[in-house]
């Protein structure tokens, strides 16, 4: 059991090591297309697709930095919040809605992705509201 332990920290620091090496590289991304769309003709005008598309770069920031805490916390303390992992599921999931272009998309892929918000939303309410830590174990 002691190397399957040391096992899984050593899968847990590079998965880390990745993670912060995704983040870092998309944000510098996300730095880049502003600052060379700001300067390109017209300068300082963005049109809307190119602001939706910086904001779904954004959101996917902010799921990586998100997925880091989570894999942090399991390294740190062994284990993993179940309302952490429905939050960051939820920021994935608006991050889609947000980022899609509803002109050229299937009512019922719009319908379903309402029915996984509204499903997302309603388990996070019930796991905050129950005022028990859910908690899954790793050792």
């Amino acid at each position: 059991m002691k190397h399957i332990n040391s096992f899984q920290r050593l899968i847990v620091w590079v998965v880390i090591l990745m993670m912060v090496l995704v983040i870092l590289s998309a944000t510098v991304e996300i730095g880049w297309i502003i600052l060379y769309d700001l300067v390109t003709p017209p300068v300082f005008l963005l049109d809307v697709d190119r602001i939706l598309d910086i904001f779904g770069l954004f959101f996917i920031v902010i799921i990586g930095i998100e997925l880091l805490e989570t894999i942090k916390m399991v390294l740190e303390e062994s284990i993993m919040n179940v309302d952490v992992i429905i939050l960051v599921g939820l920021t994935a999931v608006v991050r889609k809605i947000l980022i899609i272009d509803i002109k050229e998309t299937d009512p019922m892929f719009l319908v379903g992705m309402g029915v996984l918000i509204v499903t997302l939303a309603a388990t996070y309410y019930l796991v905050i509201v129950s005022g028990k830590e859910f908690k899954c174990s790793i050792d």
